[in-house]
């Protein structure tokens, strides 16, 4: 061993000891987890607060990661203005294309049993006007949403249209022969 290994493994151990003796750390009161450091002012696994106290959602938005901030990313482009910070989010873009967004509203809606027969046509129609507006300006997007409306729009069409036919039809099932 060399004497730079034999100075780590001292103050490795010596950091180790220096541990123990130490105070005990702050809790973060929204996931639980120890403070890496006495004066740390923020949480270092879910980015809290340690002043803050702790409030009923905490536990949840801990749960599912929603405390952290979006990552920047660092985009590299020629020329005198240097790197440019790209923000990106968890979320998509807004789409810009109003007839495939209304078409999955629609096709949501479709989803009520017997009553969603009256938003089905709809979620086709609209999914159908919002695939020829993604295909004429493909910029504006929605082009997959526009699929899943009129296909997913179809489908429960034809459950809607079987739900009706067994209304109709129980009446002449419970009749006596």
């Amino acid at each position: 061993m060399s004497s730079e290994e034999v100075d780590l493994d001292q103050s490795t151990n010596a950091e180790h000891a220096e541990e123990g003796t130490r105070v005990s750390r702050r809790l973060c009161p929204a996931c639980g987890a120890e403070a890496r450091r006495q004066e740390a002012r923020f949480c270092s696994t879910c980015g809290r607060a340690l002043e803050d106290s702790y409030l009923p959602a905490d536990a949840l938005r801990a749960s599912y990661h929603l405390q952290h901030r979006p990552v920047a990313r660092r985009k590299s482009q020629g020329g005198r203005q240097g790197p440019k910070i790209q923000m990106t989010s968890t979320f998509s873009a807004p789409q810009s294309n109003g007839a495939a967004t209304t078409a999955l509203a629609f096709m949501t809606y479709s989803l009520v049993p017997y009553l969603g027969i009256l938003f089905s046509p709809g979620a086709v129609l609209l999914g159908a006007v919002g695939l020829i507006y993604s295909l004429r300006a493909p910029h504006r997007g929605g082009r997959r949403a526009a699929y899943a409306s009129i296909s997913f729009g179809l489908l429960i069409l034809g459950v809607q249209i079987l739900l009706w036919w067994i209304i109709i039809k129980v009446p002449e099932w419970t009749r006596p022969f």
